[in-house]
């Protein structure tokens, strides 16, 4: 009886090594080719993509290719046209020009025709009369800033602007008398803005 058990014990373990070992390597093949098949049915079209972030762009105006002489009228002198701007500024946009003044004075001259809104309001007359109206006034959102900055180390040199911090004064000028390698930024929100940027004559 116990030779007879370990014989079947050894038919055992040999059906097994030869018959089993075979056939889980064929499955264990079968499967690496399932698996690679359905790896290589996967198409690009598959793969989606997260779109990049929307910037708002900043439209940089072209200059004036050479200086135009300019007789300011009111200072009753000549100077030389370096740079023109007339756009709409909306959402903070931020407008650059660079320049290197050798020619003393920078003379920058802005008119900003801000956004209007039209309401109606409730006006009362007296203790019992009541009548609607219809009002324009400047968006009070609306604002400009022109900011002379040191091309090299940022440092602000002179500003002037509309709305916020400074006054509701729509046609503003001033100059910058000193010599330098400067960035002119013009931002601003809900307003037009008519830019001259004018320098000395030699």
């Amino acid at each position: 009886m116990i030779i007879a058990g370990i014989v079947v014990v050894l038919v055992i373990v040999a059906i097994a090594y030869f018959v089993g070992i075979p056939l889980l390597k064929g499955n264990q093949k079968s499967y690496d080719s399932f698996v690679q098949s359905q790896t290589l049915t996967i198409t690009p079209t598959m793969v989606r993509t997260v779109p990049p972030t929307l910037q708002y762009t900043t439209i940089i105006p072209e200059t004036t290719t050479l200086p135009v002489t300019v007789r300011d009228a009111r200072l009753e002198e000549d100077y030389e046209q370096i740079y023109t701007l007339n756009q709409k500024f909306a959402f903070g946009q931020k407008v650059n020009f660079a320049h290197e003044l050798k020619q003393t004075p920078l003379y920058i001259k802005f008119n900003l025709t801000p956004t209007m809104i039209s309401r109606i309001r409730l006006v009362y007359i007296g203790t019992n009369s009541e009548h609607y109206e219809n009002t324009t006034e400047t968006s009070p959102y609306a604002w400009f800033e022109v900011k002379v900055l040191d091309a090299g180390s940022g440092a602000i040199i002179d500003q002037q602007g509309f709305g916020n911090d400074y006054t509701d004064v729509t046609k503003q000028n001033f100059m910058v008398r000193q010599k330098g390698n400067y960035r002119i930024e013009m931002s601003g929100n809900d307003v037009n803005a008519d830019v001259q940027m004018l320098i000395g004559t030699p």
